[in-house]
């Protein structure tokens, strides 16, 4: 078959296939047009989910008669001149092709007017031009998309549902939604308003116009410089998550990208606050130089290449990091929804009495109900004080419920502390210390235990010897698919040697046959089962050496697996709840 050269009609229709995959591609070039030109009211009107019409109005710089017959040239565009300009890009777009490309497969009507006294109207169809004039007109730019892929039926056949294509198209204004807080953005679909986000001057608010106040409640600010990167904008906290990554926006220079580093540096950020499977909703800008972003590399420009990959990990781990230990994370109680599900039963409550926190009290330590308001505030205040600042208390121990959840006072109202996440993260966080300083304690076993093993445990566990007894295991080699276990950590010595199985488990289970650094951290998780279980009865000495533990903790607020350590009532939560004066 010969080499020919193809007609330009053809080059332009697959030129646009690259660039215009979906209605939503159409938008979001138009809409990157209009922030380019200044706009600070953008509207955007579909039928159709964008098949039918695609109509966006803006009140920018607009363009003169000249620029607009340009246009829709191909690689015609005032945002860069020289290859200078393609390693420090500051415009959304820059490759002249969007209008060229939407021009070749639809029917395209555009209006627009700078400062001269006419603007000018042209419409298209098909790459051709059918009309050219003058027109009165507000300044900025009117552009009507119509009938898209009508010369190109077969890539409507690959378009999904309309509703899954007007989603898309309202994904993408969000996006420029919220990160644009200056323009007021309007999106009407088919007669129904589905975004309406007016200009704001606080962040904040401009979140709660697209993602709504319930989102907006449990979001934690974030501003932190290091390095000439600033990263700011907003972070959920960790008790308020997703079961996907849907409501996650990363922006360099407010430019929406997608990262994987950037997302997995926001996730170590929260450091093991989250829980497993689940995912924090985030809107980040990162403002950074220019010319440390190429954002030549994707024909959508949705991705972009970075040169300081590493240095930018490190400050936005740190700026997440930052925002969250700002903050309170007891996760509150909610008293408007209740639940009739059946509890998980671990024992049968009785009405005996409860020796465990039969402790005498002073009698001072008591305050009448008969004693004026005044009085009774400042003995609380003085039962209260505490000898030094907490994260958490001071508390006052009132008891357990279902041998699972300890019911404590503090300052604030009522605490509820799960006994086993607590423990978990006590135990979590002191063999980590323990393995970071190479002091692992190990317990010796009386008598060795040999274990029969499979022969890929058994190379798993040769493998990893140095990194399993760095965990405070002691073993050898005992024969063909055996191993002689002869010490344990001491911190985990109430799993005995199944906990040393478990982790072989854990390793092949992987699909790995070396533990790396995820596989160790995943382990040592794994091995906090052996703190105290739910249904444990314990002590009041117990309890407050428990509470003492977990408040000295760097995250006392969740267990190592992302589930909350406590919760949070407060007074005014349960006045509201027993409908109380004021309420």
């Amino acid at each position: 078959m010969a080499i020919k050269v193809l007609p330009e009609s053809l080059i332009n229709k697959i030129a646009a296939g690259e660039v215009i995959e979906r209605p939503a591609s159409v938008v979001k070039e138009l809409i990157e047009n209009s922030i380019d030109a200044k706009a600070n009211s953008i509207e955007i009107t579909v039928e159709d989910a964008g098949l039918s019409k695609i109509k966006i109005v803006d009140n920018g710089i607009g363009m003169s008669k000249e620029d607009a017959m340009l246009c829709f040239t191909r690689h015609a565009t005032s945002k860069i001149e020289d290859v200078n300009d393609i390693f420090a890009i500051g415009s959304l777009g820059f490759r002249g092709e969007a209008l060229a490309s939407i021009s070749e497969i639809a029917y395209v009507t555009l209006i627009t007017k700078d400062n001269s006294e006419v603007g000018t109207l042209l419409a298209m169809e098909g790459g051709k031009l059918l009309k050219d004039e003058g027109v009165g007109s507000a300044r900025g730019t009117s552009i009507e998309i119509r009938d898209l892929f009508f010369n190109v039926p077969a890539r409507k056949a690959y378009l999904k549902s309309k509703q899954v294509e007007m989603n898309h198209i309202t994904n993408v204004v969000m996006q420029y939604a919220l990160i644009h807080p200056d323009i007021n953005f309007h999106l009407i679909s088919n007669g129904k308003e589905i975004i309406h986000a007016p200009i704001t001057e606080d962040f904040l608010n401009n979140i709660m116009f697209v993602y709504g106040t319930e989102i907006g409640a449990e979001l934690i600010p974030v501003d932190f410089s290091a390095n000439n990167i600033r990263v700011h904008g907003v972070i959920s906290r960790p008790s308020f998550t997703r079961g996907d990554k849907s409501n996650q926006s990363l922006y360099i220079n407010s430019r929406h990208i997608k990262n994987s580093l950037i997302t997995e540096s926001v996730y170590k950020g929260y450091e093991r606050l989250l829980f497993t499977g689940r995912h924090p909703v985030f809107v980040l800008n990162i403002e950074m130089d220019l010319s440390l972003v190429d954002v030549n590399v994707h024909p959508t420009k949705r991705e972009v290449r970075l040169k300081n990959e590493n240095e930018l990990d490190i400050v936005v781990s740190q700026a997440v990091a930052k925002a969250l230990e700002s903050v309170n994370l007891i996760t509150p109680a909610t008293v408007e929804s209740e639940t009739n599900q059946a509890p998980i039963a671990k024992y049968t409550f009785t009405t005996d009495k409860q020796e465990t926190l039969a402790v005498a009290e002073e009698p001072e330590k008591y305050v009448s109900v008969r004693q004026p308001p005044e009085i009774v505030q400042k003995e609380r205040e003085r039962l209260f004080e505490p000898e030094e600042t907490t994260k958490l208390g001071p508390f006052r121990i009132l008891g357990q419920v279902n041998r699972t959840f300890v019911i404590a006072e503090n300052p604030h109202g009522l605490c509820i502390i799960d006994q086993h996440a607590a423990h978990e993260r006590v135990n979590y966080e002191v063999f980590l210390s323990d393995l970071d300083g190479k002091s692992v304690k190990v317990q010796e076993l009386v008598s060795p235990k040999v274990l029969e093993v499979t022969p890929v445990q058994y190379s798993i566990a040769l493998g990893n010897k140095e990194r399993i007894e760095s965990l405070g295991f002691r073993f050898d080699e005992f024969g063909k698919n055996s191993l002689k276990l002869s010490a344990i950590p001491q911190l985990f010595g109430r799993l005995k040697s199944t906990l040393f199985l478990d982790i072989l488990n854990q390793i092949e289970d992987s699909g790995s046959k070396v533990m790396d650094e995820e596989e160790l951290d995943r382990i040592i998780r794994f091995s906090c089962k052996a703190s105290i279980k739910a249904g444990e009865e314990l002590t009041e000495i117990q309890l407050k050496t428990l509470l003492s533990q977990l408040e000295g903790c760097t995250n006392p607020y969740s267990c190592p697996h992302g589930r909350p350590t406590l919760i949070q009532l407060s007074v005014a939560d349960l006045e509201k709840k027993f409908k109380r004066s004021g309420w």
